[in-house]
């Protein structure tokens, strides 16, 4: 992973306000819709590439996970415990994300589930691509050294609002032969 971000609506990228004690980036927004989150990848030290899934549910294996793994410790919108219920690729209203509470990304179904649920809300982009702009408004990667960036389909609507206060995203990528890089954290702050 080499970057981990938030983005406005029209694609700028936005510096944090400062770090948690913990040292997690704080990203203070008004709203608590109509920006991005997004993350950068290459390849790792053993140049393999980075896996692209990002859905793999099937009901009844806590181990079936896309390669893109990301969590949130507060339910995103209502919370919805529907899987991939995202209104893009599946039919009727889009509903939320359920929190994983502790930060975790794996052994049970309801995490699993919650992983699926926000992964299948992005898509992995390659150069040209990215949902993150210049101010030409041409695509560009944020670190130059990155190769891939997921970015949801659509910016953060209402059917992922976040909180008042903070809320911890956690992410972690996996390459194609499923090997999981390290885990980073950003902290979303809205406004009251």
């Amino acid at each position: 992973m080499t970057h981990f971000g938030i983005a406005r609506a029209d694609g700028i990228v936005t510096d944090p306000v400062g770090t948690t004690p913990e040292g997690y980036p704080i990203y203070e927004r008004v709203l608590p819709q109509g920006f991005f989150v997004f993350v950068e990848a290459r390849r790792g030290l053993d140049f393999r590439p980075i896996g692209t899934n990002t859905f793999n549910h099937n009901p009844g294996d806590p181990s079936a996970l896309p390669d893109f793994l990301i969590i949130a410790n507060r339910a995103l919108g209502n919370g919805s415990t529907k899987v991939c219920d995202d209104g893009v690729t599946t039919v009727g209203t889009p509903g939320g994300v359920p929190a994983v509470v502790p930060p975790a990304f794996g052994g049970s179904q309801a995490t699993a589930n919650a992983i699926n649920d926000f992964a299948c809300r992005f898509s992995a982009r390659t150069a040209g691509e990215t949902c993150t702009r210049d101010f030409s408004s041409n695509p560009i990667f944020v670190d130059p050294t990155s190769t891939l960036q997921f970015c949801p389909q659509v910016g953060i609507g209402s059917e992922l609002a976040f909180g008042v206060g903070d809320t911890l995203l956690t992410v972690r990528i996996r390459n194609t032969i499923g090997q999981l890089g390290p885990s980073a954290s950003i902290v979303v702050r809205v406004l009251p």
